[in-house]
């Protein structure tokens, strides 16, 4: 058991905060490379869902592909796993194909008018936030 804030925790509960974390930074990874990953038919069709216990969780909206989907993944799996030691460094052991929601769409950024109003209010979030030394 470990002290904390708020008296003792076990030591399994601090283990798998940090698996918790690790497959988080794991998953952001893969999301960065999912394109190149999936392919450019299945980017507008598949996205992450997560990755559990060395296991790949791919997510479909198009229920009425997902049977196929499943099939030819078994066979594309080992190519996928290669790429994935390749280009990320994971070990991951198995792929499983789920239904789920497609992704809300994302707000489309505007252009920025003005970059050095954009880098002051950045700044000034910052400071707001504490990550800038006060100005003596």
């Amino acid at each position: 058991m470990r002290l904390k804030n708020k008296g003792l925790v076990p030591l399994k509960e601090l283990v798998a905060d940090a698996r918790m974390l690790a497959e988080t930074r794991t998953e952001a990874r893969v999301a960065r490379i999912w394109p190149l990953l999936v392919g450019p038919v299945l980017v507008h069709h598949t996205r992450l869902i997560s990755i559990r216990q060395r296991t790949l969780v791919l997510g479909c909206w198009k229920t009425e592909v997902i049977t196929s989907l499943r099939q030819s993944a078994e066979a594309t799996w080992p190519q996928v796993q290669a790429r994935l030691e390749r280009l990320l460094g994971l070990q991951l052991l198995r792929l499983e194909i789920v239904p789920c929601d497609p992704p809300e769409p994302r707000a489309e950024k505007l252009p920025v008018a003005d970059h050095l109003e954009s880098v002051l209010r950045k700044y000034r979030s910052l400071h707001k936030q504490g990550w800038t030394p006060k100005p003596k």
